[in-house]
């Protein structure tokens, strides 16, 4: 049995129930045993409120909730991926980050090649990828998940809308 969240109410007693999206938390059965997680997050596209606090929840509920001990920071946005900068973020790193703005991974704009980003997470043996990304941003997510798929890697995308121009509807 699992909660939902209802997009829109119905008030007629006779009409659908309507669209409906499971509601987000920590699952009693996961995927990945968490001592072999190696989770990365990449923050792109342009800057708004709240990156590094968004950052700071990934890598304290992976440690706190799921025991998740090795996270990945991505600098630079997708092109962080093809030279292979990164920083470790653990508890302590982020702790206070939600104090500065902008976001400490840097961020950029383009730079987006699936294949090399597929190989990079596969050379990195990264088997869950956070991608905090506006509309633009959460398409190339897909496209990366969907090259994952083709390939038959088995990696985790979690695509993190974010937005500054209202343009992500759900």
């Amino acid at each position: 049995m699992y909660f939902c969240i209802i997009l829109k109410i119905v008030v007629h007693k006779d009409s659908p129930r309507g669209p409906q999206l499971r509601r987000a938390g920590p699952r009693q059965k996961v995927y990945f045993k968490p001592a072999d997680v190696r989770a990365c997050i990449v923050t792109c596209g342009g800057l708004c409120p709240g990156l590094n606090t968004v950052i700071r929840e990934i890598v304290c509920g992976l440690h706190f909730m799921y025991g998740v001990t090795e996270v990945i920071g991505v600098d630079c946005g997708f092109r962080g991926f093809y030279f292979k900068n990164s920083v470790i973020l653990t508890p302590k790193v982020v702790s206070d980050i939600y104090r500065r703005g902008g976001t400490i991974l840097g961020t950029s704009r383009g730079g987006h090649d699936t294949s090399k980003i597929v190989d990079n997470i596969h050379d990195r043996e990264i088997n869950q990828v956070y991608i905090i990304g506006g509309d633009g941003i959460q398409k190339r997510a897909s496209a990366i998940y969907k090259e994952i798929i083709c390939r038959g890697f088995k990696v985790a995308v979690a695509g993190i809308p974010k937005t500054i121009d209202n343009d992500i509807p759900i």
